[in-house]
């Protein structure tokens, strides 16, 4: 008999509840399943019960959803097991617009259900050749971000395609699954050597360095670290504690898989990678491989991010509104700033969507803030404790945090400053 998965577990668990507890249940998983954040979930689906007349108390973890349905004292629980989301912006989409019309209203405890299972229905995964060229796109982008040149920017993009490839191949099973960032960071930096001996050969040279971390960048917690900043500002602090301490983990893996690739290499022969630089944004002027770097990131986002094709503009706009913020904040307030003035920007541009549109803030949140890559400084600080430079690569770890931390006070000072409808 195959092994129960936490989705059928979960269904399961709803399936003899009655109609709006089971909404409620399911709303739940969906929106931990698209990544959103524990306040945020908890949040929306309190504001739903609360339309259906149930009274309600649900504590969101990273790995784990426990719903309390009731009045006190006969309360009914319903606990069931997730795996970490990531963002999934058609079904964070989909998924709030149901809900925003149970909190209007507009549909009961039955309706809900059927709108919420028909949207569970039509959405589909891409096609795993689709996510892979996702991966590839992003890493050509961030390529030019982390100082590269045109030819680090194309040296990447295989780079991140082989990435792509290694997850969806560990999709599936769990034994591989858990190996996956591990594997597909070693086999990156194998093939970022490789590229490079290629693009020397055809008679330019490119940053092996550059063209690694780029092509890794996918891998690293970046939105994870500061989403786990938001959720310990907001006093969820048993999720953003374990949301935290996941990033690093994740942060330890990827380098130890970068570190083994890069031994392998030397071992056969392959170029040294020297030292994996600290991100950097190219100038304010706009040139030509800024738009493709910007064009190339949010293709690669709206991809990876499983956002839907008409929503592909939107994702530009926000990453955009990223750099832009970054840039003015750098010209008059200094880099210490640049990642809260961006945050804010970024938040603040969400929530105007959010009650324009009705649509949740997230979508335009979430690929805005993954150009700020805070993943990519941590990965550094890695790299350096792997190497024994270890108080550099601490005070790199560190400045990491910082900035995790700089763009949930930009979340949060966008929020004061122009709240969103909803919580999402």
């Amino acid at each position: 008999m195959p092994p129960t998965t936490p989705t059928e577990s979960a269904d399961k668990a709803a399936s003899a509840l009655p109609a709006g507890e089971r909404f409620l249940v399911t709303l739940a998983r969906m929106l931990h399943e698209a990544g959103t954040p524990a306040h945020r979930l908890e949040g929306l689906v309190a504001t739903c019960a609360d339309r259906l007349g149930i009274k309600v108390s649900v504590f969101s973890l990273p790995t784990w959803i426990h719903i309390s349905l009731g009045e006190e004292g006969a309360q009914r629980a319903v606990n069931f097991r997730v795996d970490p989301g990531s963002p999934k912006l058609a079904m964070l989409e989909e998924s709030y617009l149901v809900a925003d019309r149970v909190a209007r209203g507009e549909l009961d405890a039955e309706q809900a259900n059927t709108a919420i299972a028909r949207v569970r229905a039509r959405l589909q995964p891409p096609a795993p050749w689709l996510m892979c060229l996702g991966y590839g796109l992003f890493s050509m982008g961030a390529a030019f971000f982390l100082g590269g040149s045109w030819g680090e920017m194309f040296a990447a993009l295989p780079v991140g395609c082989t990435v792509g490839a290694s997850i969806a191949f560990a999709a599936g099973r769990r034994e591989r699954e858990l190996l996956a960032e591990f594997a597909a960071a070693c086999i990156g930096t194998l093939v970022a050597a490789l590229v490079a001996i290629a693009c020397r050969r055809g008679g330019f040279e490119v940053s092996t360095a550059i063209v690694s971390l780029a092509g890794l960048v996918t891998l690293l917690p970046g939105l994870s670290l500061a989403t786990a900043m938001t959720e310990l500002s907001t006093r969820n602090l048993a999720s953003g504690s374990a949301r935290l301490i996941g990033a690093i983990t994740t942060l330890v893996v990827v380098g130890m898989g970068a570190g083994i690739g890069e031994r392998i290499a030397l071992l056969v022969g392959l170029p040294p990678h020297s030292s994996f630089v600290v991100p950097v944004t190219q100038s304010a002027v706009p040139s030509a491989g800024l738009v493709v770097a910007l064009l190339a990131i949010a293709a690669g986002l709206a991809i990876a991010f499983q956002s839907r094709p008409r929503r592909a503009g939107l994702v530009l706009v926000s990453c955009i509104t990223g750099w832009i913020a970054v840039r003015v904040a750098r010209e008059f307030g200094g880099s210490e700033l640049a990642p809260v003035v961006a945050a804010a920007a970024i938040g603040m541009l969400g929530n105007l969507y959010a009650r324009v549109r009705r649509r949740p803030t997230l979508a335009i949140v979430l690929p805005g803030l993954a150009l700020l890559l805070p993943g990519s400084i941590g990965f550094r600080g890695m790299q350096g404790i792997i190497a024994s430079d270890t108080l550099a690569g601490l005070n790199t770890a560190f400045s990491a945090l910082i900035v995790a931390a700089s763009i949930a006070a930009g979340l949060l000072i966008a929020n004061a400053l122009l709240p969103s409808p909803r919580h999402v």
